[in-house]
């Protein structure tokens, strides 16, 4: 199985619900297009806590922000033959747990949920991975 994403589609949550968290605080700096090489970093950061813990699962792993689409891609070898929605949940649980990582990092884990939802969706990922071992 092999895993797309474009770094637009992490950055634009990040965007997204940066823009709802400052909306009802206006000491909150919204994230905007202007932080983008800020926030890849913190993307890049993320990724590389998953490839530790996704290592053994791995076939493939490349991260290239310089390229327009697909910027990250991960071939993952799984045990058993998966049907298409794992595809789907992982590609949305690892959008997900990047752009809250990124979040975490520059909004704080103390006063907001960005860090819970970085570990839930980690997790999320985690258990795809440990139910193929059944």
């Amino acid at each position: 199985m092999r895993i797309t994403i474009d770094l637009d589609e992490i950055l634009d949550r990040i965007y997204a619900e940066s823009a709802w968290h400052a909306a009802y605080d206006e000491k909150i700096k919204v994230l905007t297009p202007d932080n983008a090489r800020m926030l890849e970093m913190r993307i890049e950061d993320g990724l590389n806590d998953l490839h530790t813990r996704l290592a053994a699962y791995l076939n493939e792993w490349n991260y290239n922000p310089h390229i327009d689409k697909g910027n990250i891609t991960m071939g993952i070898t799984f045990k058993h033959d998966q049907p298409q929605e794992v595809e789907q949940s992982l590609h949305g649980a690892v959008v997900e747990m990047l752009a809250a990582y990124a979040l975490m990092c520059f909004y704080g884990e103390d006063g907001t949920y960005y860090g819970t939802a970085w570990r839930l969706y980690r997790t999320k990922i985690m258990l795809i991975m440990a139910r193929d071992q059944l």
